[in-house]
């Protein structure tokens, strides 16, 4: 599967906002879409080459998404963005990164990489200790292993019917080394063989994960905005 090919920039765009949150009928936002939830933000906007997409937290006012529908045309001007939101609630966090699919083929991983089911979960417990009660629910789990010990592990932080949206951990000693590509490697397979599309997002300032992004050739779609306000 080739998400480039088979759906356009904002299709992927759309597909990522499902899979970050859950929504409501009318496609406002209700919560992060993980088993314990978690508090959705204020306004997501996804930017794509083609356009944008915008969705609102489900307790914003009508007339408070009224006004920032008007200002969520590019160029975004984020200062009048916070305003506008913090006449709702204070604004706690604002986040903005790439967001990127993977092209058709990523090449071999590793032979050190291993798909870690119920039975190979002796493998997290040196460094990863807290995956392994939320093992189901993060499927597919890669992880890079050397000597019977996981180093770097990449999973599905968060799953729709169409996507996944993968996690990357790496033991503090063993970073810098390429063993986080070689694991998301084998993860976008796995994710591609259960008919969803794998999708890899970060932030700005989290070079080594876009580090990881240049080395496996993966393909910017857009940029993710948001503004998360205090509970």
């Amino acid at each position: 599967m080739d998400p480039i090919s088979n759906f356009s920039p904002m299709d992927m765009m759309k597909i990522q906002a499902n899979t970050l949150y859950t929504m409501d009928n009318q496609k406002r936002l209700l919560s992060i879409n993980e088993p314990d939830g978690g508090q959705a933000p204020a306004l997501f906007i996804g930017i794509t080459s083609v356009g944008q997409c915008s969705y609102y937290h489900e307790q914003l006012p009508l007339t408070l998404i009224e006004e920032l529908g008007c200002d969520t045309e590019l160029p975004l001007d984020i200062a009048k963005l916070i305003r506008r939101v913090e006449t709702f609630k204070p604004v706690k966090s604002v986040w903005m990164g790439p967001a990127y699919a993977f092209p058709e083929k990523c090449g071999e991983w590793h032979p050190n990489v291993q798909l870690i089911e119920s039975h190979r979960t002796f493998l997290l417990e040196k460094h990863f200790p807290n995956l392994i009660e939320h093992l189901h629910e993060k499927m597919p789990v890669i992880a890079y292993v050397m000597e019977d010990s996981a180093v770097a592990v990449c999973c599905s932080a968060r799953v729709s019917q169409q996507g996944a949206e993968a996690s990357l951990y790496t033991a503090p000693n063993f970073r810098g080394q390429g063993y986080a590509a070689e694991a998301v490697k084998c993860w976008q397979y796995y994710v591609k063989e259960s008919g969803r599309i794998p999708i890899y997002s970060t932030s700005w300032d989290n070079i080594a994960s876009q580090t990881v992004a240049r080395k496996l050739g993966l393909i910017q779609f857009g940029v993710d905005f948001n503004i998360t306000t205090s509970s």
